[in-house]
């Protein structure tokens, strides 16, 4: 492979992240069971529309609360919807700057304005940077695009943002189907099943 370009995933990539933290967290909150949180998810609706930036953070919050039945606060909610995040190893932010001396690299991300203050005041705890844009040369972010993978539309913006060709690309995601739909696109792929496996990169590219 002539890697040109490395596009990143966030959560189970570069943040280590326990998905079923948030729904286990709104189940505590409320009187919903864990296995019907969870499986909002997968479905479109108010989670989905909010990852599309369809909507805003506060009608996030007023829809939860809508949909639960609950009065929860701001607070509530954003440490609930937050709980699926947890740490950023400063070794994988060095590897991805590591990458840029020989690489374009992109992040490329499922995620909301919520989540993305939270990674980011961790990333400023564990390298003093301020955000996750200082170690990436673009950061492509669903609720910014308006769109969400696996959805085609999303790795052509991609491609077409940052002037690529997908044959010069290594797209690294941890979820299956992510990457299927960019390997059609011609894009090269490498499903991570564990974060620190992105250090193997180097045998690749």
């Amino acid at each position: 492979m002539n890697i040109k370009t490395i596009i990143f995933d966030l959560g189970g990539v570069i943040i280590d992240l326990d998905f079923k933290r948030t729904p286990e967290a709104f189940s505590k909150l409320t009187d919903w069971k864990f296995e019907d949180i969870y499986q909002m998810y997968f479905e479109p609706g108010l989670l989905q529309d909010y990852e599309k930036g369809l909507i805003s953070d506060h009608e996030l919050r007023r829809g939860i609360n809508d949909l639960f039945g609950t009065q929860l606060t701001d607070a509530q909610i954003d440490e609930a919807w937050c709980a699926m995040l947890g740490n950023i190893p400063k070794a994988r932010l060095d590897f991805m700057n590591e990458l840029r001396k020989k690489h374009q690299v992109l992040v490329l991300s499922n995620t909301n304005a919520i989540h993305v203050e939270a990674f980011n005041q961790t990333v400023k705890e564990v390298s003093g940077e301020t955000s996750l844009e200082a170690f990436a040369d673009e950061v492509y972010f669903s609720h910014e695009l308006k769109m969400r993978k696996p959805d085609e539309e999303i790795y052509q913006e991609v491609l077409k943002r940052s002037n690529n060709k997908a044959e010069d690309c290594l797209f690294l995601d941890d979820t299956q189907h992510n990457l299927d739909t960019a390997a059609q696109l011609g894009i090269h792929t490498m499903h991570i099943t564990h974060p620190d496996q992105i250090f193997n990169l180097t045998a690749h590219v």
